[in-house]
């Protein structure tokens, strides 16, 4: 990267830190992206080994926090994730989030959060709790996006390791792989709204009493 390209990327990473404590981290971000090409935050992750707990055992003010933070920490589960030290779940670089900062600030927003307002997180970078209403989503997330202009690989990359932007796969930086978190989830929802429109399920219904067989095609 450019010096330019670099002061970018510590500055995308230090303004999840107090200012008084720039001059003593940015040694530190700066050898881990020299060295490995990114910033994650060491120093910040969790010791120990991570994985979904019960869910009464997180913090929080609604259930569907807790049940997110459920599934972040699943994600980064030794025996699930692919590289959990680097936050990627699965695919090579499918990440929950780009570093150990911002899945500090993503919990404690999650264990705040009630169910009138949403989360929303861009590339892993938790913008912040936003007013909304129950039936609203309690979490909305983007992953990856570049205008048209940079996107392409080589853009793309140095994009990754200034930390403007993130590979979530399809489920990891959804926070939705392994189980019934992943795919299962969309197949059901389809599921579910076919049921609606050539069953006649009502709206409030579901598929008790049905039977759905498939044609053993699997993704």
């Amino acid at each position: 990267m450019t010096r330019e390209q670099t002061e970018i990327a510590l500055k995308n990473a230090l303004r999840y830190v107090p200012e008084k404590f720039h001059e003593q981290v940015i040694p530190e971000f700066l050898e881990e992206l020299t060295t490995r090409g990114r910033i994650y935050a060491y120093r910040w992750r969790p010791e120990g080994r991570m994985h979904g707990k019960a869910i009464e055992e997180y913090q929080g003010n609604c259930t569907a926090a807790k049940a997110m933070q459920v599934m972040i920490d699943n994600n980064l589960d030794f025996d699930v994730a692919l590289y959990p030290y680097e936050l990627v779940t699965y695919g090579e670089t499918g990440q929950v989030c780009q570093n150990w900062l911002q899945y500090r600030l993503i919990k404690k927003y999650l264990e705040v959060m009630t169910d009138e307002q949403t989360l929303v997180v861009e590339s892993g970078h938790p913008v912040g709790l936003f007013r909304s209403k129950k039936d609203a989503p309690r979490v909305i997330i983007t992953n990856g996006l570049l205008i048209g202009e940079y996107d392409n690989l080589d853009d793309w990359e140095v994009a990754e390791e200034m930390g403007v932007t993130n590979y979530g796969q399809m489920t990891a930086g959804g926070w939705m792989y392994i189980g019934p978190q992943g795919i299962v989830h969309g197949t059901f929802n389809t599921l579910l709204n076919a049921g609606r429109l050539k069953l006649g399920v009502k709206d409030d219904g579901d598929l008790s009493g049905k039977l759905f067989i498939s044609s053993g095609l699997v993704e």
